[in-house]
């Protein structure tokens, strides 16, 4: 065995070893920051996004698209806390004999993860990965005639860049598939959901304080009782150097 062969052995081998450490970085990347969004500590989360890689792309649900590492702030921060505020409010007026220590009181938004498919690319420089997210919701908004309990079913699919040797969020992409009271019915629901806005209609949140850099691009078509199902967005398939028309939100 030359020297050669033996030298391209281990680069290989490192490489192996480095895509599979790979996916326990990326899976705990994406669950820590589903608990700092339910503790409310949105700045936090703000450390997995990439600063230093052009790109950053945030797409979540009607908000539109946000670019960049400050568009990323508007969306995973600014909302929130408008959406928080917005609560705080409603909690106010509808038990104004508690007195509330901060804004996220009484809020509750927690996520379970599952059913992850990650592939890291085979030059160890960008992964992808998408999951399926239900969540449980507890809150109120300022004119609520009174808080409600919900479900939701995520769709969350990312694309992730190495940033000095740490795996970060470079493109996200989140959608709901169902949304109901948590007393409710989703597939009754179904029946009486409206025609999906067509892509680019949808340019953020009215009265969130927050502006995107483009209109909404790629809106699920929510679960109905009188479609086919669909596969999207795809999990992803094994892949050698990313190529950015496969970006989830590009």
């Amino acid at each position: 065995m030359s020297a050669q062969t033996l030298e391209e052995k281990l680069v290989k081998l490192t490489l192996v070893l480095e895509r599979q450490d790979a996916f326990a970085h990326i899976q705990n990347l994406v669950s820590r920051m589903a608990y700092l969004w339910e503790a409310g500590l949105y700045e936090e989360r703000l450390e997995y996004v990439a600063k230093k890689t052009e790109g950053v792309t945030i797409e979540i649900g009607g908000r539109g698209v946000y670019e960049g590492y400050e568009g990323a702030k508007r969306c995973l921060v600014d909302i929130e806390r408008s959406f928080e505020k917005s609560h705080a409010a409603g909690m106010r007026r509808l038990f104004p004999a508690v007195k509330f220590g901060s804004d996220h009181a009484g809020l509750f938004e927690s996520e379970v993860m599952g059913t992850p498919v990650i592939e890291v690319a085979g030059d160890g420089k960008t992964a992808k990965g998408v999951w399926t997210t239900l969540q449980a919701g507890g809150k109120t908004h300022e004119h609520d005639p009174k808080p409600q309990s919900s479900w939701i079913w995520w769709r969350l699919a990312i694309d992730f860049v190495k940033e000095d040797g740490q795996w970060k969020v470079w493109h996200l992409l989140k959608n709901p598939f169902f949304f109901c009271p948590s007393n409710g019915d989703w597939v009754e629901l179904s029946q009486t959901l409206p025609p999906v806005p067509k892509p680019g209609t949808q340019k953020g949140i009215p009265g969130h304080n927050s502006t995107p850099d483009r209109a909404t691009t790629k809106l699920y078509d929510p679960y109905r009782i009188n479609r086919e199902p669909r596969l999207w967005p795809e999990p992803p398939r094994p892949y050698e150097t990313f190529d950015p028309k496969d970006a989830y939100c590009g």
